[in-house]
């Protein structure tokens, strides 16, 4: 008897499957519910590291998927391609490609010695007028650290100098518009404003000074960049292009 009550009771404690209008549930033997998602298939997302492939890409491939398909541009630095959600896959949404500018050099605010301003100047910025206005400052930069000594033979005063001086005496520009490698190469740079600032012990400040507005102008050239590539898919209206 004792034995025939144990079965009953493990019997009615089972949790069972339920199938209720194309769902499949999970009841517990406490009442407990839970619903049965399907696993769905989809292919991983394509990496890519330029706007070129990711054009080649959709160019070759666009007519063999369901139209239309959308690219958005998150940020400056990344572009996703994804169709329209699947009602057969619970609207699952495929995202086919995504884009990375991952061979950036990207700016930092701060200051930097010498040497090492001028290697930035030459190596991650676009060429333009502000770059040559720095290199041309930063090449008449005079740092001053001696001292002069005034000894009439029965005392000896000592004036010390340390600080920077321009060779020739001007005005600073306070802003420099610049165009920093922050984005993906194949379009323009964004360029934006920034402060100049010299310390006293000869290092270079430059700090950017447009509130981070240059991201929206990036964001807009690829967007621009893509539009002109893809031009026949967005008129025949294949693909959708929205930052």
């Amino acid at each position: 008897m004792l034995k025939e009550f144990i079965a009953h009771i493990q019997k009615t404690t089972q949790p069972f499957v339920q199938q209720v209008d194309g769902s499949t549930f999970v009841i517990s033997g406490n009442g407990g519910v839970e619903e049965i998602h399907p696993d769905i298939y989809h292919p991983d997302t394509l990496p890519l590291h330029s706007l070129e492939a990711l054009v080649k890409m959709v160019q070759t491939e666009a007519a063999n998927m369901a139209a239309p398909l959308y690219i958005t541009i998150p940020n400056h630095l990344t572009v996703r391609c994804f169709g329209q959600p699947d009602p057969d896959a619970r609207y699952f949404r495929q995202v086919y490609y995504e884009a990375k500018a991952t061979d950036v050099p990207g700016f930092q605010d701060g200051f930097r010695e010498y040497e090492k301003a001028i290697i930035e100047l030459r190596s991650r910025f676009a060429p333009g007028e502000g770059v040559d206005y720095l290199l041309d400052l930063i090449s008449r930069i005079n740092k001053e650290n001696g001292v002069t000594t005034n000894d009439n033979g029965v005392s000896q005063t000592v004036e010390a100098r340390q600080g920077i001086a321009l060779k020739t005496m001007e005005h600073i520009k306070p802003r420099v518009p610049l165009s920093p490698f922050r984005t993906f190469q194949e379009v323009e740079q964004p360029e934006s404003e920034f402060l100049l600032r010299l310390d006293e012990d000869g290092n270079i400040g430059l700090f950017e000074a447009d509130g981070g507005m240059w991201k929206l102008t990036a964001r807009k050239t690829i967007k621009a960049f893509l539009e002109a590539n893809l031009a026949d898919l967005v008129a025949s209206e294949v693909v959708y292009i929205a930052l």
